[in-house]
């Protein structure tokens, strides 16, 4: 009989352990709480408000209440901290769109009434009430935060059966419909409100940018027509066109300094008149041929003959293009047939031409080489100068007969022939060396670009000199600069295939493949 006794005392100790212990964890799950600032008191408090209030209304809503330090992870937004608080908070029914929860973030100063979808209409009222969260944050900071918690939740249970009584749960899921569809609609304004907003502003960024643009541009226009320059028979004739005119100020601003002073206006509409609106003259010229035309053309190209067409023909209204023509028809008789002169006594005056101090010793069975190098560079240079019509200036310009010309022609093959004189021995100095190592000529002449082969050629007449460097100094000259030529090309370019063309011992020369067509290496 005493073991029974003994053994109903201990089922009721164990029970009443087992309601009481119920009872704490069933409040703990309402409330988290990591500043350890809610008594026992407050937790049953907040846990009989579910078990006894909340769970007799439609959809048994649950409502629970979290305080935290800060935002978690550190970093996240607050929307996204407490949004995560809500999906994670241990409601027994997780998903219920009736729960409610109060959040307090205690860094970020928020109070926020996280709720699900159907109470839309009775919570964002309170999220809207500043007055009641200043009230809830004053408490925390006196450390009260357990009154707090309890006016809080007073304030959601007294405003949830208010809805409740007054519309019933459908009603207010209905409501908060509304609420979140018009909030939805808010937002995508506000979204095309923004985008229209930044529309605006980059339109007008661009009319503001185009606007300062044709400022700028019309800025220099004014600056060139500042100078007054522009001749009355350019803009009368029918040819000359305003607008093409404008825009070829626009795009060449920047080659005349934007016609910052007299002088760049002046060399700009000279530029202009020779190269678009004196050719459009000549053009128009009927009584000659067009060999005739292209002849006049390039002659105005030269900038003594086009300074003076451009004088004559501003300064004076009768002067013409015939006219022109005709100066240019004298003229030119005249300077061919001072060249013809001067190509006809060239091969006397080289052959004459003392050159001994001007080559080594060793180089001396080379002489009649060297001076027929020579009468082929000067020959050359005489004939361009002709085509160019340098002679044709020296008697239309500078007004010397055909008499002053003649008698200054000993004077001009001399200058001639003397600036011709090192490239002519230069010229065949390096024959010699390709005669010598026919590898290296093959090399320059195939395996290197054009900028290559100009850089090479550079380089191999740097520190030349007539009277001082030797067929063999050359030598080892050539093959320094093709070495260094060939390990600059190996280390521009990533993928490079070599064969070996010859070999010095130390170092080969070889052929490097290039982009270039006579190559005929490449592949």
């Amino acid at each position: 009989m005493k073991r029974i006794r003994y053994g109903l005392l201990f089922i009721c100790i164990v029970g009443l352990f087992l309601i009481i212990g119920g009872k704490h964890v069933s409040a703990e799950s309402y409330i988290e709480d990591q500043t350890g600032k809610i008594n026992q008191e407050t937790k049953e408090y907040v846990s009989n408000l579910n078990q006894e209030k909340f769970s007799v209304l439609d959809g048994k809503p649950e409502y629970g209440v979290v305080i935290t330090h800060d935002v978690e992870p550190q970093g996240n937004s607050l929307e996204l901290h407490l949004g995560n608080k809500f999906r994670n908070f241990d409601f027994q029914t997780r998903n219920a769109p009736v729960n409610s929860l109060l959040i307090f973030v205690l860094a970020q100063d928020e109070v926020y009434f996280a709720h699900g979808e159907k109470l839309t209409s009775i919570f964002e009222p309170l999220n809207e009430d500043e007055k009641l969260k200043h009230q809830l944050l004053e408490l925390i900071k006196a450390d009260n935060y357990n009154e707090a918690v309890i006016e809080a939740s007073d304030r959601v249970y007294a405003d949830v059966k208010k809805a409740y009584a007054e519309k019933g749960l459908a009603k207010i899921t209905q409501d908060s419909d509304k609420i979140r569809a018009d909030k939805k609609k808010q937002k995508e304004f506000g979204n095309m409100k923004r985008i229209i907003i930044v529309a605006a502003v980059v339109f007008l960024i661009g009319m503001a940018y185009i606007i300062y643009l044709r400022y700028k541009n019309n800025g220099v226009k004014r600056q060139f027509y500042l100078h007054k320059i522009l001749p009355n028979r350019l803009v009368k004739d029918a040819l000359f066109n305003q607008k093409d005119f404008d825009h070829w100020l626009k795009s060449s601003q920047n080659v005349y300094n934007r016609y910052s002073n007299k002088n760049e206006a002046l060399r700009a509409l000279k530029y202009y008149c020779m190269y678009y609106f004196f050719p459009k003259k000549i053009n128009q010229l009927g009584t000659i041929s067009d060999q005739r035309k292209n002849i006049l053309k390039r002659m105005i190209t030269n900038q003594e003959i086009g300074d003076n067409l451009f004088a004559n023909y501003f300064e004076n209204e009768q002067f013409t293009f015939l006219m022109f023509n005709l100066m240019i028809t004298d003229a030119q008789k005249v300077s061919d047939a001072y060249a013809e002169n001067l190509l006809s006594r060239l091969s006397q005056f080289v052959s004459e031409y003392d050159i001994d101090d001007e080559v080594l010793e060793s180089k001396c069975s080379l002489i009649p080489k060297y001076k027929l190098s020579l009468y082929e560079e000067v020959k050359e240079v005489i004939v361009k100068k002709q085509e160019q019509a340098d002679y044709l200036v020296e008697n239309m310009i500078a007004n010397k007969s055909y008499e002053q010309l003649l008698d200054g022609l000993p004077e001009e093959l001399e200058k001639v022939t003397s600036s011709c004189l090192k490239v002519a021995i230069f010229n065949v100095d390096l024959e010699q060396v390709y005669e010598l190592k026919p590898i290296y000529k093959e090399i320059i002449e195939n395996d290197f670009s054009d900028e290559d082969l100009a850089e090479t050629m550079f380089s191999i007449r740097i520190g030349y000199a007539t009277n001082r460097t030797s067929i063999l100094k050359l030598q080892e000259v050539v093959k320094s600069v093709i070495i260094n030529m060939q390990d600059t090309i190996k280390d521009r370019n990533k993928r490079q295939t070599t064969v070996v063309r010859f070999d010095f011992g130390e170092r080969d020369v070889k052929t490097t493949f290039r982009p270039k067509s006579k190559n005929r290496f490449f592949d």
